[in-house]
């Protein structure tokens, strides 16, 4: 069987204007005569990415049309002078002889592009890579950008597209958490130089972290999804020649998978075999055809069907890739014989592409899609408010059901796992209802209303709607 491979498609901007302010300061900054490259974390297993580019607060307060927020260069020392700052080295900053975390900075006030006031303070790094606690001047006081967290700077601005734009005057900040601080202390170290390798991989890094296939500052990921890099620049370990593909259905919910191949610049995924997640909206992706989706066009070339040329050989274009896991799986209803109607995550429909769910009993006819459950859990998430599901069968009859709660007449035992469901109903979820058959007694687990002579049983738990096209 060939790989099933499918896509599941993933401050001149500035702060508000208000007063300004000043601080005392402080003594917990790290040795300014350490480069602070000790902050980078190897990429030695699996990452968590998130949809954030600066900051869930960050990226909300940009007010120049189509960049995120910014700071120019000219600053206030905590004493009053004014004074100069730049952008230097790997990700740190610089006035005068002073770099990094050195204490000059300390309490030092800042201008927004658009006239706002920030104030910083050393927290942690050194000449070359530091990091900074980030406050706004508000009406109220003086808040944290970055909750409570740290940020590092950056050369320049980001546009909202997500595109990284080299301007010599303007600084900006990403703070924890955000996909440009991560892929920060992940080694990808932008600088200042636009065309230099580090730049290039820094924007990919953001790319691929935020699951922005189409390049375009559309983020189709959630926050907190593992993920695994491989990179052809020698930050991360080589991507290999040739990615496996999924081989049986449903995939392994414990194993990572190819899902695309990253580029710099304004450039989309080389390619994608699925999107990160499939709850999340599907296509189109792109409001061009560089990235057509598999579910709708069967006539596109999954990533697990390229071999890639091995690292410096020849130029791939993409730069970094990813696997991940197939954190969620959508239920299809399908129709066993004459009356018996099943709810699954077994069996695959992508026309032309069909697996039957159970093929020791012969060919089922698809009825539709019918919701979405998580097949692996964040780290995030606990378990304690979700229900595990499984697959119950008996004779003439298969049901999908709590693990721990199987459908009368059906007997607990070693059954095959299915997914997760919500306990609470929230959001976008919707219930995951038991039916029985009055007339013939097969149940089925489903989001929609069968009708008669169908009639509900229970609710099971709440999963995600089911995909529509």
């Amino acid at each position: 069987m060939r790989a099933i491979g499918f896509l599941l498609v993933t401050l001149a901007v500035g702060f508000g204007s208000f007063g300004c302010g000043s601080t005392g300061r402080g003594d917990d900054v790290s040795d300014p005569g350490d480069d602070g490259h000790a902050l980078v974390v190897p990429l030695d297993g699996s990452q968590t990415q998130g949809k954030y580019l600066l900051g869930e607060t960050l990226d909300g307060l940009g007010q120049e049309p189509g960049y995120h927020a910014n700071a120019v260069t000219r600053a206030t020392t905590a004493d009053g002078q004014a004074v100069t700052i730049a952008f230097d080295g790997s990700a740190a900053l610089r006035s005068g002889s002073h770099r990094g975390t050195d204490p000059f900075f300390d309490g030092m006030l800042l201008t927004g592009s658009q006239g706002a006031h920030l104030r910083i303070k050393p927290l942690r790094g050194g000449t070359d890579l530091a990091t900074y606690r980030l406050e706004l001047r508000t009406p109220a006081g003086w808040v944290d950008q970055c909750g409570g967290g740290e940020a590092v700077p950056l050369a320049g601005k980001w546009q909202k597209s997500g595109f990284h734009e080299y301007a010599a005057d303007r600084i900006s900040f990403a703070c924890t958490g955000s996909v440009a601080y991560k892929c920060t202390l992940w080694g990808y170290l932008a600088g200042s130089d636009a065309t230099a390798m580090g730049w290039r991989a820094h924007q990919a890094c953001t790319r691929m972290a935020r699951g922005d296939y189409c390049a375009a500052g559309h983020s189709r990921t959630r926050e907190g999804t593992p993920i695994q890099i491989f990179d052809v620049i020698g930050v991360g370990p080589a991507p290999p020649r040739h990615f496996e593909g999924v081989q049986n259905w449903p995939p392994d919910p414990d194993r990572m998978f190819f899902e695309a191949a990253w580029n710099d610049a304004a450039h989309p995924a080389s390619c994608l075999s699925r999107r990160r997640w499939q709850g999340l909206p599907i296509g189109p992706l792109c409001d061009h055809d560089d990235l057509p989706d598999p579910r709708q066009d069967t006539g596109v070339r999954f990533c697990e069907d390229i071999e890639w040329p091995a690292p410096g050989s020849e130029p791939t274009g993409a730069l970094l890739f990813n696997v991940s896991r197939y954190t969620d799986l959508a239920l299809h209803v399908w129709k066993c014989g004459d009356t018996d109607l099943v709810s699954t995550v077994r069996g695959f429909y992508q026309l032309p592409d069909v697996i039957q769910p159970f093929p020791n009993m012969g060919t089922c006819e698809h009825v539709r899609n019918d919701g979405i459950v998580l097949r692996a859990l964040r780290s995030d998430l606990n378990p304690d408010d979700f229900w595990e599901l499984s697959l119950f069968r008996k004779a003439g009859d298969a049901v999908v059901a709590r693990t721990a709660e199987p459908p009368p007449g059906f007997v607990p035992g070693i059954v095959p796992f299915e997914g997760y469901a919500f306990k609470a109903q929230s959001g976008d979820l919707v219930p995951l209802n038991l039916y029985l058959n009055t007339a013939t007694g097969d149940r089925v687990s489903t989001t929609a209303t069968p009708g008669d002579p169908y009639v509900l049983e229970s609710v099971i738990g709440y999963v995600f709607r089911p995909e529509t096209r």
